[in-house]
């Protein structure tokens, strides 16, 4: 039983270490073009690799759990054609016995999913965003891509048609003055002035127009129109990132400053289904690993050789539904009369029920 266990569990962690590293990788590709793209206009690798450090985390949270249900699919659809199920079974060894190993393993899994998800993630990914922001004090103009809109303070948001150098040309700016007011900017032509060491820049714009806006009222008509051959747009960065710092977002708050949020706001007979949702997304999530074994454990012996590549597709295709619940919870986080912070539970309920009225039938035969 001991050879048995040790054979198991040996399988079990080389092929889920293979998958993670693979899916990993599949899910940092996303990044990599954009990274190469950054070291393109000089923006330091150091940056570049400490940024894809930081993410990581917030990645394993997905690409563990998937890798725990390929494995399991494999090695059982591999045991299960090989006949070592049933030789197993014949010698009077239980399947709770022989899957023992993978629940384990896959609780352990869990435990560290919930590590990461209440605590490492949060906060890698909080570190993720200040290095962001340092990064753009440092080199605003290396991380305006043409054609997209560019977030330069919480609130200046930049789209320019093309850059050459400092050189800025279809400049499109948005400027929330406050809740219910903004200015847009827009000019042929400009030039971002850096300034290093006080962490301010200038935009300098040639050919603009600016129109205010109201918002609140029926229509958003333009309280304001002003055009100038040139205007100077100054940005303080230091500023705008120190406010910024001192409140977290829900996704960048880890367990203990997210139940301090939900009380506080309790406290103040506010709403907290919002923190509700994402506290318990982040606990559903951390079960997955044990709810993809028990689904994956029944496809991998009930499939043979030949089947295995659609049992597995099978698998993963049920594994993006469980995904798919969480979005929908996050949705319905402004409907508290749905109750979307028990939404994120029902993936779990229903695939490891399922998992475990398949193996008991599995079990008699």
């Amino acid at each position: 039983m001991k050879t048995l266990t040790l054979y198991l569990t040996r399988n079990i962690l080389v092929s889920t270490a293979i998958a993670l590293a693979v899916l990993t990788f599949v899910m940092l590709s996303g990044h990599f073009f954009r990274a190469f793209d950054l070291l393109a206009r000089g923006v330091s690798p150091a940056f570049i690799g400490e940024f894809l450090l930081l993410m990581v985390p917030d990645m394993l949270r997905f690409t563990l759990p998937l890798s725990i249900l390929v494995a399991t699919v494999l090695i059982f659809g591999r045991m299960s054609s090989d006949n070592e199920i049933v030789a197993l079974k014949a010698s009077g060894i239980s399947l709770w016995q022989i899957i023992a190993p993978g629940l384990a393993i896959a609780t352990a899994f869990s435990i560290i999913c919930l590590l990461i998800s209440l605590v490492i993630s949060p906060n890698c990914r909080y570190k993720a965003e200040q290095l962001r922001w340092s990064a753009l004090a440092n080199a605003p103009i290396s991380l305006i891509e043409p054609g997209v809109f560019t977030k330069l303070s919480p609130k200046c948001h930049i789209r320019v048609g093309s850059r050459v150098g400092d050189e800025l040309e279809d400049i499109h700016i948005i400027l929330h003055n406050s809740d219910n007011a903004i200015q847009d900017i827009v000019a042929k032509r400009g030039r971002l002035h850096i300034d290093t060491e006080a962490r301010q820049f200038e935009l300098e714009l040639n050919e603009a127009q600016i129109s205010d806006f109201a918002f609140g009222t029926q229509y958003a008509l333009p309280k304001r129109h002003l055009a100038a051959t040139a205007i100077k747009l100054p940005i303080d960065l230091a500023s705008s990132q120190s406010k910024k710092s001192l409140v977290r977002k829900p996704k960048f708050m880890t367990v203990k400053m997210l139940f301090g949020r939900i009380k506080l706001l309790q406290e103040e007979g506010q709403d907290v289904t919002g923190l509700m949702t994402d506290l318990h997304n982040r606990l559903s999530l951390s079960l997955s690993p044990i709810s993809f074994l028990l689904l994956g454990i029944p496809f991998g012996i009930r499939g043979k050789r030949s089947e295995l590549s659609v049992g597995l597709l099978i698998c993963v295709v049920l594994a993006l539904g469980f995904y798919v619940f969480l979005l929908l919870a996050g949705m319905l986080e402004k409907q508290p009369q749905l109750h979307p912070e028990l939404i994120v539970w029902l993936p779990n309920i229903l695939y490891q029920t399922g998992g475990l009225l398949a193996l008991r039938k599995i079990g008699k035969h």
